[in-house]
């Protein structure tokens, strides 16, 4: 075996040929869910919790899976296990499943067979970009606000992990042609904090921790695993509506995120927060991630730097 192999409806195939047909609707419509784990050591980390969210996804898409919860949670091991010997490091698995194919015109506007109901599950990994992790560790990220605003909940909710991500996407391109390494810090048209195109923010002030409200984001995993390192730690940690003023006063800033965890910010819109360099808590958030899953983060990415 030369690649690596992706779960594709129920079988292994290599990945160069992991194709799904042009009349599916993920590909037609991004009607799709998905979920990103990462792992540490090769096991995969929180992957029941990421299964809970996919399956709250699955229900308020109204998308029947075809398969059971451990069925899914077997195929997600099998696909691991069957790409272990080509796995230099740690990866991400990720999991997409589709609402399935059009067949004949009519999977959204005629009642439907269950042939023609058919989902597409996919499952694969990819290697983390470490190299890229070591450099954000160690001498962080500027975080631009792009002019895109986040969808409210109204049109679209947060909470739903979709494929249809496109919003998202602009807000990336909109913040790097202010700078191309920039990272978005997506406003919502109240001009209050949300995320960015994966991943949550965190502030630092006065020894306490501040992140955005969860009604109008994707409460990421992480995000809930750096509330529950901090309450460890003693650090105060609120949820409450921000602004860009709270982003570009802080005395820190952090992205989380399933793949890099915690990812230290030290300028935003080009102002440097704190003293440009990734701050005290961020480093002992990290430190305490480490420990939880027995992997020194950055140790582990710097490893990968050329």
């Amino acid at each position: 075996m030369s690649e690596l192999l992706v779960y594709r409806n129920g079988e292994l195939v290599p990945d160069s040929q992991a194709a799904i047909s042009i009349h599916d609707g993920g590909f037609l419509l991004g009607d799709s869910v998905y979920e990103a784990v990462r792992t540490f050591r090769f096991v995969p980390f929180h992957l029941e919790p990421h299964l809970d969210r996919l399956w709250r996804s699955l229900t308020y898409a109204r998308i029947d899976p075809g398969m059971r919860r451990q069925d899914l949670h077997e195929a997600v091991m099998l696909t691991l296990e069957a790409n272990r010997p080509l796995l230099e490091d740690d990866v991400w698995l990720y999991i997409y499943i589709t609402r399935g194919r059009f067949v004949n015109n009519v999977q959204y506007y005629l009642p439907a067979t269950a042939e023609e109901r058919r989902p597409t599950v996919i499952i694969f990994c990819r290697p983390l970009p470490f190299a890229a992790f070591a450099r954000g560790y160690e001498h962080g990220v500027h975080a631009v606000i792009p002019p895109s605003r986040h969808l409210p909940p109204q049109c679209l909710d947060p909470k739903l992990k979709t494929g249809s991500r496109m919003h998202l996407v602009l807000a990336e391109f909109e913040a790097r042609m202010v700078d191309p390494e920039a990272w978005s810090l997506i406003l919502d048209i109240h001009g209050n904090l949300t995320e960015n195109k994966s991943g949550n923010v965190f502030l630092v002030k006065d020894g306490a921790l501040y992140t955005p409200a969860a009604d109008g984001i994707l409460a990421g995993i992480t995000r809930a695993t750096v509330l529950e390192l901090a309450g460890r730690l003693g650090i105060p940690a609120y949820e409450r509506t921000l602004q860009a003023y709270h982003a570009l006063t802080a005395d820190e800033a952090f992205f989380t995120s399933t793949g890099y965890c915690i990812m230290p910010i030290t300028r935003i819109n080009k102002v440097v927060i704190g003293d440009g360099r990734p701050g005290l808590i961020t480093r002992r958030l990290l430190k305490a991630w480490g420990e939880t899953v027995g992997v020194d983060l950055m140790e582990q990415a710097r490893r990968h730097l050329r």
